[in-house]
């Protein structure tokens, strides 16, 4: 078999694993010792990324020695393999499991259908998270029916799951969800929501549509009007047609619907478009004339080079940084004449738009970049920059990179050290771990990947001996999470440098037996027989019909128990039968007052139906009374009273309790989300751009949420 470039990718993460075997086993014997500390749970961690065959069987002991722990999970969330998932579906089993959410992310990963029954229930789990990662973690998975499932979701009272959902079915593109999204946007109030269903609906293009986005166009709120007018412009409808439907929007008030107008008519009605353009361009307005360059970078109008020329030279940094992305759509040797200027602007982001621009044109000259390199002291610049250098392999620039990593910056040390292992400058690396300073796992990650980018495979044994040194007791967690990161990049195949490769091939020709399977049998399901408990099996089962029969005849052998009325009420509400859980719901509170699942239950019936002062008064009242040991019930109860008092518009309360709401759980990004609206709302503008900024971090970069996210953000920075 031929160790070139065809070499099977998997041949060569073998070849690294076997390197890495060491290493792994001085993190299989520290689990296996049983030291309740950081170390060990860091282990598991790593053991996961580094994806070892022979490890996974540790990993699943991990699972039933720690049940209270997260690791486990996440680190089989790791391997991608099916053979942990009916052990993953058994902790679903329990509703009350206090890493639910980390397990239907896990499952999501994996990817396996096995687990498509459980997470459809989930889907209207009363945890928020719990719903947001089911959601997602069916797409993944696929199969006819997900989109179908999913629009019932589309009335979730949380805004942030349904801007998701609809995320998701503008992916899927099935046609079976139209009718669902076009009867949500029928009954939606809120106008945000309704603005995004359009612009979901358009991502479907079909022409029948065009009488629900006529109807976006008579509303008053300009968002829903401004993706209306996108949503036609996407349809196969004559220009004439278009033209009639959209004229009455020139000259807008809003800068969106305008800009969106003017692209759908600008090959149909060139001469008034250009004149629109023109008028925007006049305007006081920042955000009418970012919008007028945000055409330009799409519309080739008579007159666009002088246009684009006139807002480069924009006194607002928002205007200059979009003017470039227009400047981008010109002739090349136009283009670089006006990014180069760009280079040396007083903003840093526009700045980092026009080196981003420079990226995008293959004769843009490198000198230029070379010399504002070594000027440059902005991180997000210098990121680019080092992008431009790495993709045309400039290798005069290493000791500029070097002199950089000598400054010793706060910020940016390890995409320097990256971009040197990737111009496999082996001696400039050597030479800057003098200067790394303190040895953080993140900057000791790019220095070692940086040495395997040159092919030094010795840094594999160098992290073994670490392991297993125990004179270095003190380091041995850095190196616990450097195998992890070690491992989990040489499975990345994509991103080898030419000598890693060669270096790895070499590794293959001394191991060329056969790939070790990552799955095996499936673990058979325990079961479960004795009375209440079987009832339980059956709702974990997702046997729901059969458990609500079971226990309406379990409440007629043993009249008045509380729990059996508690999970008949849950199955019948998971059922979506909720005008026969609520009767239930309210007998088992009247026999049993202050029952915490029961409230708990009751509160979301008042979610999903927004009653908002029903549950403001349920939730207010039940969290005093709820043990401090429980973060996770308490975080729910915080996050949904919370969204009650968002929607009440009582925005201090909101505030309070949404701002408890993450302190009890800093992944809440539903509470995040609401939290930055609810500073909009009060105007405080800099808290909500610092959690708007903190949420764009996190979120996927091609999600809708992100969009919606970056355009309030962008708001606020103009108004600012």
């Amino acid at each position: 078999m031929s160790l070139g470039p065809e070499l099977e990718p998997f041949r060569l993460v073998k070849a690294a694993r076997r390197l890495l075997r060491p290493a792994t086993a001085a993190l299989e014997a520290r689990v296996a010792a049983g030291d309740d500390d950081d170390a060990l749970y860091a282990a598991l961690l790593a053991l996961g990324k580094i994806g070892d065959p022979a490890s996974l069987e540790v990993l699943q002991g991990a699972l039933d020695r720690f049940p209270e722990r997260p690791e486990p999970i996440a680190a089989l969330g790791h391997y991608r393999s099916s053979t942990p998932v009916p052990k993953l579906l058994k902790l679903l089993e329990n509703p009350d499991h206090p890493f639910k959410e980390e397990v239907v992310r896990v499952l999501g990963e994996i990817g396996d259908p096995m687990a498509g029954k459980v997470l459809k229930e989930l889907l209207h789990d009363q945890d928020r998270m719990v719903r947001y990662h089911a959601a997602w973690a069916l797409y993944k998975i696929g199969g006819r029916d997900v989109a179908q499932s999913l629009c019932r979701l589309l009335s979730d009272p949380d805004e942030w799951i349904v801007i998701n959902v609809l995320e998701i079915l503008s992916r899927l593109k099935e046609v079976e969800a139209i009718p669902s999204l076009v009867g949500q946007f029928e009954i939606a109030r809120d106008p945000r929501l309704k603005a995004i269903i359009i612009s979901t609906l358009a991502s479907f293009g079909e022409t029948q549509l065009l009488k629900v986005f006529e109807e976006g166009l008579k509303s008053f709120d300009p968002r829903i009007q401004a993706n209306a007018v996108e949503a036609i412009s996407l349809l196969k409808i004559s220009g004439l047609e278009m033209k009639r439907k959209l004229k009455r929007f020139y000259g807008h008030s809003n800068n969106r619907v305008r800009a969106n107008t003017a692209l759908a008519l600008h090959r149909i009605d060139e001469a008034t478009v250009t004149q629109e353009i023109q008028a925007m361009l006049d305007s006081p307005d920042v955000a009418t004339r970012r919008s007028a360059a945000f055409v330009l970078s799409k519309a080739a109008l008579p007159g666009r080079d002088a246009m684009i020329d006139r807002l480069l030279g924009d006194p607002s940094y928002a205007v200059r940084k979009m003017a470039l992305k227009a400047a981008l759509a010109l002739e090349t040797g136009v283009s670089i004449g006006r990014i180069q200027p760009l280079l040396t602007d007083q903003n840093i982001w526009v700045r980092r738009e026009a080196v981003d621009c420079a990226r995008k044109i293959p004769e843009f000259p490198a000198a230029v970049i070379l010399e504002a390199f070594k000027a440059e002291k902005s991180p997000p610049v210098l990121d680019s920059m080092l992008d431009f250098i790495v993709e045309r392999h400039l290798d005069q620039a290493v000791d500029a990179i070097l002199a950089k990593i000598r400054e010793e910056p706060e910020e940016g040390l390890p995409k320097l050290l990256s971009a040197l292992g990737h111009l496999e400058a082996r001696d400039a690396i050597l030479k800057a771990r003098k200067s790394l300073g303190a040895a953080t796992p993140e900057i000791m990650r790019e220095y070692y990947i940086a040495l395997l980018l040159h092919g030094d495979l010795g840094v594999l044994a160098e992290i073994s001996a670490a392991l297993q040194d125990r004179k270095r007791e003190e380091e041995v967690l850095l190196h616990i999470e450097l195998a992890g990161e070690l491992g989990a990049f040489l499975q990345q195949t994509d991103r080898f440098s030419r000598r890693l490769h060669e270096a790895l091939a070499a590794e293959v020709a001394k191991d060329l037996a056969g790939v070790a399977t990552l799955d095996a049998p499936p673990a058979p399901p325990a079961l479960q027989k004795d009375a209440l408990p079987r009832g339980l099996e059956l709702v974990a089962q997702g046997r729901l019909e059969e458990a609500i029969r079971f226990f309406e005849e379990y409440l007629r052998a043993f009249p008045g128990s509380t729990e059996a009325l508690y999970h008949l009420a849950a199955a019948l509400f998971r059922q979506g039968e909720v005008e026969k859980a609520l009767p239930i719901l309210l007998e088992l509170l009247e026999k049993a007052p202050g029952h915490v699942a029961g409230e708990l239950l009751l509160g979301q019936i008042h979610f999903q139906r927004k009653r908002w002062d029903e549950l403001m008064k349920l939730y207010e009242n039940l969290c005093g009374r709820l043990p401090r040991d429980d973060p996770k019930t308490l975080g729910q109860v915080q996050g949904a009273l919370g969204l009650a008092y968002f929607h009440l518009k009582r925005y201090q309360k909101a505030i309070e309790t949404l701002n408890q709401a993450m302190a009890t759980n800093p992944r809440d990004l539903s509470s995040c989300y609401h939290l930055a609206l609810c500073y909009y709302a009060v105007k405080e503008h800099a808290k909500a751009l610092g959690l708007l900024r903190n949420l764009k971090a996190t979120l996927p970069a091609d999600s809708r949420v992100f969009r919606n996210v970056e355009e309030l953000i962008q708001k606020l920075e103009d108004e600012g």
